[in-house]
């Protein structure tokens, strides 16, 4: 890839900062020209970019090359790139189909009998031809955007990666009655997605995750104390020594009954669906953790006019300001893969409008 140049984008009219250098300086207790804004948008990179599903996976150059393009269109302020929960899977062994447009799907859960553990190792994401494919891209990155935009690969969650492989209704019924073996196909993957960190360190990246099933509505506090805070408690102190970076965590759906574990993860940033209450989230984590979300992807993004999407964002930007550790502008979710680009172009406009 040629290296890249931001000075002639169009975002450069506006913003007196890069995305790095808005975070050093915000670090650091500055002024900076704007908050941060991250528009969470997984496969809608390739209705932007005209990479398909399937190259936006498995061809690092095309990967690269959505990034990069889609960046240029809206100047956000972080870039987030693979294996994540997909990638660690299939590593894995899990399958998954890549239809021409929309969401990559499971096929079917690989782990029919706990037996299958027994032949199962934890990914080496160096010597793994899945995760090669991401470190190829990582690197093309890291040699373009590096110096402009700050870089993560998202590693997913445990929990989330344990629903994929066994089966989600499978997987509940085992929290109760296969409690070893659960614990056994989580240290296995807590140990992949440590691999990952590595790999993510060795480039200068920091770590992104998110772990959608281990929403407390459907796990419930008490299993997502036993099956997931230890793992993420560990993979986030593990990814701050290795990297140098604190985590980004995005956690779906209401999860006020684990608030209690989230303020002790050591993060760079909590992502907050937009079921949530921001003005609680300020209140009672702000003061732990900087706080990002949690615009309405749905219908505000994706169907809001211009000026609903100006009241929504500064809505939450008036709250999120308040936080004591800071505060992201971001969806509550991902933005669907349907959403057309002035709407993100909208979202970034309001948050430069401020």
């Amino acid at each position: 890839m040629k290296k890249y140049d931001c000075k002639k984008d169009a975002w450069r009219q506006y913003d007196s900062m890069t995305p790095l250098e808005r975070k050093r300086e915000i670090e650091a207790g500055r002024d900076v020209d704007r908050l941060p804004c991250v528009p969470f948008m997984g496969e809608l990179k390739c209705k932007y970019s005209g990479v398909s599903v399937w190259d936006f996976s498995h061809n690092p150059e095309k990967m690269a090359e959505a990034e990069l393009k889609v960046f240029q269109m809206f100047g956000y302020d972080r870039i987030v790139i693979g294996p994540n929960t997909r990638g660690i899977s299939e590593a894995l062994g899990a399958k998954f189909g890549y239809p021409e447009q929309g969401v990559p799907f499971a096929e079917r859960a690989m782990i029919e009998s706990w037996d299958i553990l027994n032949g199962m190792e934890p990914v080496r994401a160096k010597q793994n031809d899945r995760m090669k494919i991401f470190e190829e891209e990582a690197e093309m990155l890291m040699d373009n955007l590096g110096d402009i935009v700050p870089l993560e690969m998202s590693i997913g969650g445990p929990f989330t990666i344990a629903s994929i492989l066994r089966g989600i209704e499978l997987l509940l019924r085992d929290c109760r009655k296969e409690q070893e073996s659960v614990h056994s196909l989580l240290r296995m993957i807590t140990d992949s997605q440590k691999s990952c960190i590595d790999l993510a360190a060795e480039y200068g990246y920091g770590i992104a995750m998110a772990d959608p099933v281990a929403n407390p509505a459907l796990i419930g506090p008490r299993m997502y104390k036993e099956y997931v805070f230890p793992y993420t408690k560990e993979l986030t102190e593990y990814a701050q020594k290795k990297t140098g970076y604190k985590v980004s965590l995005h956690m779906c759906g209401k999860t006020y009954a684990i608030w209690e574990y989230l303020r002790q993860y050591p993060l760079n940033e909590l992502s907050l669906d937009n079921t949530i209450d921001l003005e609680r989230a300020v209140e009672e984590l702000g003061a732990y953790i900087p706080i990002a979300g949690n615009v309405d992807p749905v219908s505000v993004i994706l169907n809001g006019t211009k000026e609903e999407i100006f009241k929504a964002t500064k809505r939450c930007m008036d709250i999120g300001s308040k936080a004591d550790k800071g505060y992201i502008v971001a969806p509550g979710c991902d933005i669907p893969e349907t959403t057309e680009a002035r709407q993100v172009r909208f979202l970034m406009d309001a948050v430069r409008k401020g």
